[in-house]
C-alpha cells in the first residue's frame, strides 16, 4: 500500500514528531495516544492491501474547516475513514450523531458530530473529484464512508436508517481482507493513476485547516474556568495546605525556641519598616 502523510506532527515516513510541544499544543493532552491509534489502523491496511492502493492521510478537502483523517483510494472504490475517540453511549440517526447525557438522561446533538462530518468531507471530495476529471472522460468510483471507533469506551446504538459503516480497529483486519479486496474493479490502474495526479493537483491551492483536538474523555462542565476534577483537587491542597501551616503554629505556640525565632524576625521587619 502506498503511504501518503500530510500531518504537519509526522514526518514523511509517517513516523510521530519529535516536537512534542507544538503536537501538545495543537492536538491536546491525548495527542500521542491519538496518533499512536491512528498507526494501528494504518498498519492494519497497509498489512492487507498492495500498491494497488493509496492511502492518503491527514489531507484538508476544499470548503472543509478541518482535515480529513484517510482517503484510501482503489480500482475498486475509494473509501474516507474518519475517526473518532471520545468515549460514551451515543446513538445514529440518518446522518446526526447523538451523545447521551447522564444529567439529562436523553440524548442530545453530539459535537463534533463525526457522522455529519464525514458525509461533508464526502460530498467535498466527490465534487474535486468530478470537477477535475471532467475533461477526462473517467468516472470516479464511488465513495464509501468509514467511522473508526479508536476508544474502546465508546459505544455507538446504530439505527436501521444509518448508512455509515461503523468499525473499530480489531475489525479493520477482516474488513481490509475482505470488504474492500473482494470488490469488482470498477476503474482500470491507469484510470487510478490519474484520478490520483489530478486529484493531488487541485488540492495544491487548499491552504490546510487548523489541527483539531484529538480527547478520549469528554470535557466535564466549568465553573470559573475549571472542571469539577480540577475545583476538587484544588479545595483538597487548600485544606492539606491549611493543615500543616495550622500544625506549624501549634507546634510554634509550644516552643520557645521558634517563637524567640519569630519575635526576631518580627522586631526585624518593624525596624525595616521605619
Amino acid at each position: 500500500m502506498r503511504l501518503i502523510h500530510h500531518s504537519p506532527f509526522r514526518n514523511p515516513d509517517g513516523t510521530i514528531t519529535q516536537d512534542e510541544k507544538a503536537a501538545r499544543l495543537a492536538l491536546g493532552a491525548d495527542w500521542r495516544r491519538a496518533l499512536q491509534s491512528e498507526d494501528v489502523v494504518i498498519q492494519t491496511l497497509a498489512e492487507n492491501l498492495d500498491d494497488d492502493y493509496t492511502l492518503i492521510c491527514s489531507l484538508t478537502l476544499p470548503g472543509m474547516g478541518h482535515e480529513n483523517d484517510l482517503i484510501l483510494f482503489s480500482t475498486r472504490g475509494i473509501w474516507l475513514f474518519q475517526f473518532f475517540y471520545l468515549e460514551g453511549l451515543y446513538r445514529t440517526n440518518g446522518e446526526r450523531l447523538f451523545a447521551y447525557d447522564s444529567s439529562l438522561q436523553r440524548f442530545k446533538r453530539c459535537k463534533p458530530d463525526v457522522i455529519a462530518q464525514l458525509y461533508q468531507a464526502a460530498a467535498a471530495l466527490s465534487q474535486t473529484l468530478d470537477s477535475s476529471l471532467s475533461d477526462q472522460n473517467i468516472r470516479a468510483p464511488w465513495i464509501i464512508p468509514i467511522i473508526i471507533l479508536l476508544n474502546p469506551k465508546t459505544t455507538i446504538q446504530v439505527a436501521d436508517t444509518a448508512t455509515t459503516t461503523i468499525l473499530r480497529p480489531p475489525e479493520l483486519y477482516e474488513f481490509s481482507a475482505r470488504a474492500v479486496r473482494k470488490l469488482n474493479e470498477v476503474i482500470r490502474v491507469e484510470e487510478l493513476e490519474t484520478i490520483l495526479d489530478l486529484f493531488q493537483t487541485a488540492l495544491q491551492s487548499v491552504e490546510p485547516a487548523p489541527p483539531r483536538k484529538k480527547t478520549f474523555a469528554r470535557r466535564g462542565k466549568r465553573r470559573f474556568g475549571l472542571n469539577i476534577r480540577q475545583w476538587t483537587l484544588f479545595f483538597v491542597i487548600l485544606i492539606t495546605g491549611c493543615l500543616i501551616l495550622g500544625g506549624i503554629g501549634v507546634f510554634a505556640s509550644q516552643s520557645p525556641t521558634v517563637q524567640a525565632i519569630v519575635l526576631g524576625l518580627w522586631n526585624q521587619a518593624l525596624r525595616l519598616l521605619r
